[in-house]
């Protein structure tokens, strides 16, 4: 046996599983194909509950000691009208997604009980609880329970015959990086603008991420000169223009999709499904890697009690999609609710002009799907 627990992708989610399992006190081997130090195209910003994961975990000042800015809050636009809402409790954190994965690479390299393998690419799964197996290019690697963490194209989700459901809205994200003069903004921007989405996030003093979601019809005008595109959507918008004017770009854009597509199960027998592997979200509300934290940690947690006095079969892990679906249930309806309203943009454009006259049912709606609050806030900011 080579380890207790096998996580197969030691990214974001699979090192927050190794965090959380060696905390338990379970002996953990990552096998990870590629290099820590990776550049993925992500909206780099945490919401309040990411920020508590990170503090969960140990690791919130490394990460604010890469630069990491702080956000209070997020600024929608629909068309002219506008509302600015600030977290009531929390603050978000934006960071590049670069620094943010050094830092858990770091951590899980130093931890005792974690053993990491770089350049180990997975080649197949077999076994059963208590005795899973998978195959590498440098030969079988055993644990008790595996932890599929490989990506949004997973290997050993397809090997375990789970298929991938996705939304017949095929939406796309493109990024880039840029060095500005400006004060650096304490909101996310948020603007919906023609057919395309934009976001601006503070990643680190005079550092911004500059990100784009559009429609699968309206992402084919990023072909080509794609840095070029991201900067007209952006700069179309009069909030962003300022931080656009006379900034550097700083290495290369990138674009990823389709977004939201889900697994048709998180678990099966010996093993759970965490990040990308299981979900791939639609970003639209900033919320991608702090479910991703949660969920890890969520699965790394049901994996330990399944495996006392007992073995990870599918049905001691089958709290895990349970559990989690409750978990984010309030933190997913902001994202559905706008998808709805870029359908219905005159409605969209009346809901951020109440939201902007009404401040405190805004900031209640950002606690809500920020992760600090539940769905009674709600009530209570409505009444007079």
């Amino acid at each position: 046996m080579d380890a207790e627990v096998v996580i197969v992708g030691g990214g974001f989610a699979g090192s927050a599983a190794a965090l959380e399992l060696a905390s338990l006190g379970r002996e953990v081997c990552i096998l990870e194909r590629g290099q820590p130090r990776r550049d993925k195209v992500c909206g780099e910003g945490l919401m309040p509950h990411g920020v508590s994961q990170l503090h969960a975990l140990g690791l919130l000042d490394a990460v604010e000691a890469t630069g990491a800015r702080p956000f209070r809050g997020i600024a929608y636009r629909v068309g002219a009208s506008v509302a600015e809402g600030r977290f009531p409790g929390g603050y978000g954190l934006g960071v590049r997604r670069q620094r943010v994965d050094e830092v858990l690479a770091e951590a899980v390299s130093a931890h005792p009980r974690i053993s990491v393998r770089y350049g180990v690419r997975a080649r197949g799964l077999s076994g059963r609880a208590g005795a899973m197996v998978v195959a590498t290019d440098g030969g079988l690697v055993r644990g008790r329970a595996i932890v599929a963490a490989d990506g949004l194209h997973s290997r050993l989700r397809r090997d375990l015959g789970l298929t991938v459901r996705s939304t017949p809205r095929r939406r796309y994200g493109a990024r880039l990086h840029v060095r500005h003069s400006q004060p650096d903004p304490e909101l996310v921007h948020v603007a919906v603008t023609g057919d395309a989405e934009v976001y601006l996030t503070p990643t680190a003093p005079g550092e911004l991420n500059v990100a784009v979601l559009l429609e699968h019809d309206q992402a084919r005008t990023l072909r080509g000169d794609l840095e070029a595109r991201i900067l007209q959507l952006a700069s179309a918008v009069p909030e962003l223009e300022p931080f656009l004017v006379g900034a550097e770009v700083e290495g290369a854009a990138g674009a990823v999709g389709p977004l939201r597509q889900e697994a048709s199960s998180w678990v099966a027998d010996g093993v759970v499904l965490v990040g990308d592997a299981a979900f791939f979200l639609d970003g639209i509300t900033g919320e991608g890697m702090s479910l991703a934290l949660s969920g890890a940690r969520l699965a790394a947690r049901v994996v330990d009690r399944a495996m006392v006095g007992g073995e990870a079969s599918v049905s001691r892990l089958a709290s895990y999609p349970r559990r989690w679906s409750r978990e984010v249930r309030d933190k997913l309806w902001l994202t559905e609710v706008v998808l709805w309203g870029i359908r219905h943009p005159r409605l969209a454009s009346w809901a951020v002009d109440q939201l902007g006259r009404r401040p405190r049912l805004f900031g209640a709606v950002l606690d809500v799907n920020g992760g600090t609050a539940r769905w009674p806030s709600l009530v209570q900011a409505v009444m007079p």
